[in-house]
């Protein structure tokens, strides 16, 4: 931690620039639920007509597999409307046919491939859409669409849910990535721009989410986590630990590459352990909103200069005197073809 800041100066700015993820676009993206196409619905009423006329698991299981073999992706809308992830089937057949020698597929919509696996696949699925469909089966063709669009609907946020923590945890690593991808700013992995949950960056076999300009020469070097909701005792630790261990292993380096932490989110109130263990080891950090801190820290390291507006700098007085070599403050958002929004300013990197 910076010698001229205290631990409660930290925690007061990372209070005062917290995420409101809740009407964040990426956040928002994944609270919209498509409406059900016109294949998904003819593939739930092909299950509903074999409801209908008394068919078996394994009849039912053979419309389904029918269905996947003209778009496998159609098993997804029959996984979400009873109640299934995306991981669990493929534990739950994993764990059926330990011992037998099948290799059970990384994804829902391969099982119908090999017909040894779908015969044990396809019932576990019919079976479940019988508890689920079955009431439906009387009624006409009109109830039944309006059925299952507004189970669609309900099930779409437990479905999303995995999908949105796994985008979520790396949402931080790839803003950044993409703001100095926009400056021209070098750094490593260069994938993250494009493929933010590709392997991170290793220095001495310690991980980071990102480093400038690269880890042959690291000068400044990220850890980025971003909790909205209680991670409980393992999150806390977790944090604190792994920033403790990459300020070891950085300060072995010659030149020291400075720490800087991306850390974000209102899950970060029920974690103070872990909020108070990022901010007094990382040398530097920011948020999303003070994401322009990163581009500072860059300039200094590397003997440029932003130029940089702030709607509110004085609540940034302690760290801009830290970088006042490297920033030259403007009172209002001169826009160039060269300046960039990041976070809360508008900034420009010169030579």
């Amino acid at each position: 931690m910076a010698n001229d800041e205290t631990l409660q100066q930290r925690r007061d700015e990372f209070e005062e620039h917290i995420w409101n993820h809740a009407e964040d676009p990426f956040q928002v993206a994944f609270d919209h639920c498509p409406q059900l196409s016109h294949f998904e619905h003819a593939t739930l009423r092909g299950v509903l007509e074999q409801l209908a006329v008394d068919a078996t698991d394994e009849q039912i299981a053979h419309v389904i597999r029918d269905q996947m073999n003209k778009d496998p992706n159609s098993v997804f809308i029959l996984m979400r409307l009873v109640g299934l992830t995306r991981n669990k089937i493929i534990q739950d057949l994993k764990a059926a046919t330990a011992g037998s020698g099948l290799r059970i597929p990384s994804s829902a919509d391969k099982l119908n491939r090999k017909a040894a696996i779908w015969q044990i696949a396809g019932p576990y699925l019919a079976r479940r859409l019988r508890t689920v469909l079955l009431p439906l089966v009387q009624g006409d063709r009109g109830s039944q669409a309006q059925a299952f669009e507004a189970m669609s609907q309900a099930t779409w946020p437990g479905w999303i849910r995995q999908e949105r923590a796994k985008r979520q945890g790396h949402e931080a690593e790839h803003r950044l990535a993409s703001v100095f991808y926009d400056l021209d700013i070098p750094f490593e992995p260069k994938e993250k721009v494009s493929n933010p949950l590709c392997r991170d960056a290793q220095i001495e076999a310690v991980s980071f989410d990102l480093v400038s300009p690269g880890v042959a020469r690291p000068l400044l070097c990220f850890k980025a986590t971003v909790h909205t909701a209680n991670i409980g005792q393992y999150g806390e630790s977790k944090d604190a630990l792994e920033m403790e261990e990459a300020s070891k292993t950085l300060g072995t380096l010659d030149p020291q590459p400075t720490l800087m932490a991306l850390i974000d989110g209102v899950g970060f109130r029920s974690n103070r352990a872990g909020l108070d263990g990022v901010l007094q080891v990382a040398d530097e950090f920011c948020q999303f909103s003070t994401l322009w801190k990163a581009v500072v820290v860059y300039a200094s390291r590397t003997d440029r200069r932003v130029t940089l507006y702030l709607p509110d700098p004085a609540s940034h007085v302690t760290f801009l005197s830290r970088y006042s070599e490297a920033v030259l403050l403007q009172s209002n958002p001169c826009r160039t073809q060269a300046s960039v929004n990041v976070g809360e300013a508008v900034l420009q990197l010169g030579a």
